[in-house]
């Protein structure tokens, strides 16, 4: 009985080793595409107009416009960068997300919010400081009013020789959403 209970347990064990299907994934090469999608294929052209590739198992070949890629990884580890990304990820309530600019166009068919201004901070002791320390801080408040990019309407340097270096600037706020009717400037 137990020879038997054993020998049993045997063959269903050998079966559900050799019933199973030993399907191994070859590598791909991916394809990372500016819009931000990822394309697992077998890359098999690149040329200065185009990327060609087939998906694995299939053997129609398709192509993409090189400026629609951002980077290629392939296969044996090699990363092949094609293209920067024209934008980066970042929150639009991050004070980093706003930009500044003096350039009308950059602002043409975005919403006025409102109007900045913002002085260097007292604890600058170089000029390249306080320029930055007055920008983080016009930046920020147009995050508050839920802007995306600043118009320069305004920029002066303080401080003469022996002392503390200090800057100004004053700015137009522009958004990509309609102002909300009780926006104030914080």
């Amino acid at each position: 009985m137990k020879s038997l209970l054993i020998s049993a347990v045997i063959i269903c064990l050998t079966a559900a080793l050799f019933g199973q299907s030993r399907t191994t994934r070859e590598p791909t090469d991916t394809i990372f595409r500016i819009d931000t999608k990822i394309l697992p294929v077998n890359v098999t052209t690149v040329t200065p107009a185009y990327v060609s590739f087939t998906y694995p198992g299939k053997s129609e070949i398709y192509t993409i416009e090189r400026k629609d890629v951002h980077k290629i990884i392939y296969k044996n580890g090699r990363v092949e960068e094609l293209n920067k990304p024209a934008v980066i990820e970042i929150s639009q309530e991050s004070w980093e997300a706003v930009w500044l600019t003096e350039e009308k166009k950059d602002v043409a068919n975005m919403y006025k919010l409102g109007e900045v201004e913002s002085t260097s901070p007292p604890s600058a002791r170089s000029p390249k400081a306080a320029k930055k320390g007055a920008i983080i801080k016009l930046q920020k408040k147009a995050a508050n009013l839920k802007g995306s990019i600043i118009l320069v309407t305004y920029k002066e340097k303080t401080g003469g020789y022996g002392e503390y270096p200090g800057y100004i600037i004053r700015g137009v706020v522009y958004g990509y959403e309609p102002p909300e009717e009780d926006t104030e400037i914080k």
